[in-house]
């Protein structure tokens, strides 16, 4: 009889140790459930602001205007702001502009675009994977456009248009320089 007493209590403190066991799966489990939810819940709010940036605003035919689009511009604008009122305190550019040749100048421009590519393609490496190096291209030129709008329009608010065509493009390049430093710098932010 005594061996019979071990047998159904070693039994019952096998049974003990499963149901211990099972009681702290079912614990974690609970706890693997309740971050599930947490995981769902904020991708929930991920797609949601992804949504929200890739809100349509107008359509030009097949072109859609995006809010990216809008925050990209307010970005590009501001940087070239920002940049030309660094510029015109550091440069004095129709100085600059008298001095330099055309071959200084394009050079300008080119170290202007080789940096500005650089900083694009290095920050939006994820969209050239799927939509190609257009991308960069894409960006380079509409911050660019952008950098000689503003610079054109400080130098009108200001009064400081050059009379001559060559010293105004010269000058529109020189300052595109800081102008497009500060844009290409806020659209990384």
């Amino acid at each position: 009889m005594p061996k019979k007493r071990r047998r159904t209590t070693s039994v019952a403190k096998k049974l003990s140790a499963i149901e211990t066991q099972i009681s702290s799966l079912k614990k974690t489990e609970q706890k693997i459930l309740q971050e599930e939810q947490k995981v769902e819940q904020k991708e929930q709010e991920i797609k949601a602001e992804e949504q929200k940036i890739e809100k349509v605003l107008f359509k030009l035919g097949e072109w859609e205007f995006k809010r990216k689009h809008l925050l990209e511009l307010i970005k590009g604008v501001a940087g070239s702001f920002l940049g030309v009122g660094l510029g015109t305190t550091l440069l004095n550019k129709e100085i600059i502009a008298a001095k330099l040749s055309w071959w200084n100048v394009s050079g300008i421009l080119l170290f202007i675009f080789a940096i500005s590519w650089l900083l694009i393609y290095k920050n939006e490496k994820q969209y050239v994977k799927k939509e190609g190096l257009a991308v960069v291209w894409r960006k380079l030129i509409l911050l660019y456009g952008i950098s000689l709008v503003i610079e054109f329009l400080a130098l009108w608010l200001f009064a400081s248009l050059p009379p001559e065509m060559a010293t105004l493009v010269k000058v529109l390049v020189i300052g595109s320089y800081a102008a497009m430093a500060g844009a290409v710098s806020f659209s990384l932010i």
